[in-house]
């Protein structure tokens, strides 16, 4: 069952949201006070892992307080999943009417029968609503009227739709408590988790995934046989929390110890390449941060870690920057099971690679306003997304007022700046002094920078490689933002692709395929020692010089890759040789300038398909 996006009105400051698209991993990006928390909470209420409800007196928009009175009944939250094959074939089993039986179809009448003579339908959504003062409604679309039993299709869109587990309170000191103290709190709020404070959660939740029943185990702590059973209990939880951690935490292997003595808990953690066990309290921030959020996650899903809604209040926050791109790692393989929907205002939770993903918060009017993509009209969400593609300062401002190419990498910038000013010299062509080149972080990224030019409205283009992910880019900048442009706008961005640029006849064909293959070839034997031949390069496959040697690198001397950066540092020392065109191999000379006229040309005039 696939979440497909939700609405929220009449919450806080969220008038009306609007229809908020989801992917399997939405970024939610704004500033503080924005109002992204409220539209999670709202969210989280629809179906709840716990108890959670609309409360009119702290939740009704201040600013509409005159038609609180009203309120009643009013739409709060509204969502949308689609079921897919099997899903649609389980609630058409489960809530079937039964047909009669037919003179010549003897046998049972039920869903069975039903089967015989009705075709399901490819497409079924379910609705989630819920007003105040009521309790969330289940709606199904798809199906023919009179097909299915309205109860008993809602019963089983109730316990099936996936539930929306919210986690916005990471913090764990990782203290030692005291457990019958805990008890003594948990007693004195009726056993009502949710108003203890977030470290006695926490640690019900280590309780509840140890299968530790918090009274059973304060029992057996008073007889000397109890306690012998409670460190068979200890020893079992702390295995299993270890093993629950390693699914989510791949920095370093880390051993989890509960230690129990009388009624004090203690938490160690061991790292395995250490061998000493900390108390987790001397552990860093980030990383009882990543307990937190590991042992909630693990605790909301029953250690599946599938089929739920997360919703993530500022993950990461705590983390080095290469935690956080180990967080956006984790949160690609936990999205093969469930949908992810985070806020951030940190430039290195935004994934570059997926533009898509970014849902940007804006305040208009003191109210909330969504908008889908990466360019807003206000200044703090832009700086997060800014920040995240290398523009700093005023930097923004500047090229805006510049005609900006969109490069793989910096890489392909300094060979074509190089290029472009031995050529300049010799009385060549190269590239345009008003054309700024802006490089990516890779073909993958590429996307995230197009939708920001063409959001700024700026003049601008990409150059790719015409390769397997040069070709995804231009296919995914295209369907996200060229095709949806006005036809004066979309003469504004111009795709070129690399070999035709050219003019070679690769079907392959990358920034180093603009020099000979010769002089890579002697490049990369200059970096790893060795005598690669050009015999040596393979015929098949493709022809890309980069693909040719790194195949040879791997069958023959070993190598798991071909390191592009190593190789470019020798690629740099012949650079610094070569003073005018003449200097250059064989035949690059004229491929550069056929690139250059083909990009200079595409910005003289409106660019076109």
């Amino acid at each position: 069952m696939r979440f497909e996006g939700f609405r929220v009105t009449n919450f806080r400051n969220v008038l009306d949201s609007g229809w908020i698209p989801a992917n399997r991993i939405t970024a939610f990006v704004g500033q503080n006070e924005a109002g992204k928390s409220n539209l999670f909470e709202a969210l989280y209420c629809l179906n709840p892992i716990d108890d959670a409800t609309y409360d009119l007196d702290e939740d009704w928009p201040v600013d509409k307080w005159d038609g609180r009175k009203e309120a009643k009944g009013k739409l709060v939250c509204q969502a949308n999943f689609t079921l897919s094959t099997d899903d649609i074939t389980a609630l058409f089993d489960e809530a079937a009417v039964a047909v009669e039986e037919s003179d010549d179809n003897e046998g049972g009448a039920g869903g069975a029968a039903a089967e015989k003579t009705f075709s399901l339908p490819s497409s079924v959504t379910v609705t989630l609503n819920r007003w105040y003062g009521y309790s969330t409604g289940f709606s199904i679309r798809g199906f023919t009227d009179g097909v299915l039993d309205d109860e008993k299709a809602k019963a089983w869109a109730k316990a099936n739709v996936p539930k929306f587990v919210y986690i916005r309170d990471y913090e764990m000191s990782g203290a030692q408590i005291e457990l019958d103290q805990l008890k003594q709190r948990l007693d004195n709020v009726g056993g009502q988790r949710h108003r203890l404070s977030h470290e006695d959660q926490t640690i019900l939740i280590i309780l509840d995934l140890a299968n530790i029943d918090l009274n059973d185990f304060l029992k057996k702590g008073q007889s000397s046989e109890g306690r012998t059973v409670r460190s068979f209990d200890k020893r079992s939880a702390s295995k299993y929390l270890t093993n629950q951690f390693a699914n989510l935490w791949r920095q370093k292997e880390v051993e989890f110890d509960i230690e129990i003595d009388g009624p004090t808990l203690n938490i160690f953690a061991e790292d395995k390449a250490v061998g000493m066990p900390v108390r987790l309290h001397r552990r860093s921030t980030g990383f009882r941060w990543y307990v937190s959020f590991a042992w909630k996650f693990t605790h909301a899903t029953g250690g599946d870690f599938k089929d739920c809604v997360l919703l993530l209040e500022e993950p990461g926050v705590h983390l080095h920057f290469t935690g956080q791109r180990d967080l956006l790692a984790v949160f690609d393989r936990l999205a093969e099971h469930n949908t992810i929907l985070y806020t951030t205002h940190l430039a290195s939770m935004v994934d570059l690679a997926h533009p898509e993903r970014v849902r940007i918060i804006e305040s208009r009017d003191n109210h909330v306003g969504v908008t889908q993509g990466i360019v807003s009209s206000q200044r703090e969400p832009m700086a997060v997304i800014e920040q995240s593609l290398g523009l700093t300062g005023d930097q923004s401002g500047i090229l805006s007022n510049r005609q900006v190419l969109i490069v793989e990498g910096g890489d392909d910038a300094v060979i074509l700046h190089k290029l472009s000013g031995l050529l300049k010299a010799a009385g060549k062509e190269g590239l345009s002094d008003r054309v700024y080149l802006w490089p990516a972080h890779g073909a993958s990224k590429t996307p995230m920078y197009a939708g920001f030019a063409i959001g700024q409205d700026w003049d601008a283009g990409v150059l790719l490689d015409t390769d397997e992910a040069g070709q995804k880019a231009k296919i995914k900048i295209d369907e996200l933002y060229v095709s949806k442009l006005a036809e004066e706008k979309q003469r504004r961005f111009r795709t070129i692709m690399l070999g035709k640029a050219s003019g070679s006849k690769k079907t392959d064909f990358a920034i180093e395929d603009l020099f000979p293959d010769k002089f890579y070839v002697d490049c990369v034997n200059a970096t790893y020692g060795l005598a690669i031949k050009l015999d040596d390069l393979p015929v098949d496959g493709s022809d890309m010089v980069t693909k040719k040697v790194e195949w040879v690198l791997k069958s023959r001397y070993g190598h798991t890759e071909l390191d592009k950066r190593r190789v470019m540092g020798e690629m740099w020392k012949q650079f610094d040789t070569w003073s005018t065109a003449t200097d250059l191999p064989k035949d690059t000379a004229s491929r550069a300038e056929k690139v250059f006229k083909t990009i200079n040309g595409a910005f003289a005039e409106p660019a076109s398909d």
